[in-house]
């Protein structure tokens, strides 16, 4: 498959567990990063959490 690795694995499987809830700190421990700094790299934004986000402003 074109386009397709193992990083591009791993870095989905880490934006899902963000986007489900799960604590960076816990991420990290199963991710194997050294610090937080690094793992934020690799987590992606969706459309959906922009939105999430944007919607829960109160003006």
């Amino acid at each position: 498959m074109i386009g397709v690795s193992t990083h591009s694995f791993r870095r989905t499987a880490l934006t899902q567990m963000s986007s489900a809830g799960i604590p960076l700190r816990v991420i990290q421990e199963i991710s194997g990063h050294r610090s937080l700094q690094v793992l934020q790299r690799y987590l992606g934004v969706s459309e959906v959490q922009l939105e999430e986000a944007i919607a829960s402003l109160s003006f």
